[in-house]
């Protein structure tokens, strides 16, 4: 049995009549005529009867109504599969978050999208930048939030979404709380907490490599902490800092923590991070969903502001 010959015998049950049958599926008579025989040939079973108003079923063409039914209906349904697929409608979507972002961007971007295409699975994982770079390179996953700064990789591009303001942060007792904002030369010598190893060394060396040509010599780096543990090792310290984002600066305080800016500013830019060579219409609706939902940053940035990295290619 060939599909179209069942279509041809759901269009004729349907109209009663070859003449209408055949227009409704833009065929001659003859043709539906022949594709009905063919049909009946193959089952060996007439399946229609013909008198001089109408056509009929036979009990066989009975028998067989509510089966051509059901698989005319499965083309159907696999037809606007395939369709939703080509269009980026449904599949699956694999997304790493970004385990520091600061603020709620990521879960706006996502939020939207899940609206627009209810059908879409998303798989959800997070963590640092050099892991989600790491496991976008490995096809792990398909987008993945990081810090712009983890730096350039081949085939990888970085959307920039948001900067955020670095500040020295110190308990509330320190001497460079008398500011109200601290020249980067004050840090010269100053103990220091730095970010330990593996969370973005990237990010850690920019930062090293630009207080070192700022203040004229290496930052006085004692202790290396995670970042989730620097504002509680600041608060057992009077005498050292730290450089945290201003929204993670804000959160310390519940833990007697200050934090004032520095001049110039150092900001941060995070981003959307994809694979070019793995375009997809499922990949190409996320991205629309982010220019929906995330203006452009501008190129330009504020006076007295510098940006720690390179802007990525995006």
């Amino acid at each position: 049995m060939e599909l179209r010959q069942l279509k041809a015998f759901i269009a004729i049950a349907d109209h009663g009549h070859y003449g209408r049958a055949a227009v409704s599926l833009n065929l001659t008579q003859p043709a539906i005529s022949q594709r009905i025989q063919a049909l009946e040939n193959e089952l060996g079973v007439r399946l229609l009867t013909r008198s001089a108003r109408e056509v009929c079923l036979t009990p066989a063409g009975d028998a067989l109504i509510a089966y051509a039914r059901a698989l005319i209906d499965i083309e159907n349904r696999a037809l606007t599969a395939m369709r939703d697929h080509a269009v980026g409608f449904v599949g699956r979507l694999r997304l790493s978050y970004l385990t520091l972002w600061d603020v709620g961007i990521p879960a706006s971007i996502v939020a939207e999208f899940r609206r627009r295409y209810p059908a879409i699975q998303l798989e959800m994982t997070s963590g640092y930048s050099q892991l989600n770079i790491d496991r976008l390179v490995a096809g792990d996953v398909d987008v993945a939030f990081v810090g712009a700064s983890v730096g350039g990789r081949p085939g990888i591009l970085i959307r920039p979404l948001d900067r955020h303001e670095i500040v020295v942060v110190m308990s509330a007792n320190h001497r460079l709380t008398k500011m109200e904002a601290v020249p980067l030369e004050c840090l010269r010598g100053e103990p220091m907490i730095a970010v330990s190893p593996g969370v973005n060394d990237a990010l850690a060396a920019v930062v090293m490599t630009w207080l070192t040509t700022h203040i004229g010599e290496a930052p006085n780096v004692v202790r290396q902490e995670p970042p989730d543990q620097m504002a509680a090792a600041l608060s057992q310290s009077r005498r050292m800092v730290a450089l945290m984002t201003k929204h993670r600066a804000e959160v310390g305080q519940a833990e007697g923590l200050e934090h004032r800016t520095l001049m110039p500013t150092p900001v941060i830019e995070y981003g959307l991070a994809y694979r070019h060579d793995r375009h997809s219409p499922l990949l190409a609706n996320f991205l629309k969903t982010v220019d929906f939902v995330v203006p452009r940053l501008p190129t330009e940035l504020a006076v007295g502001t510098e940006l720690l990295g390179e802007r990525p290619a995006s």
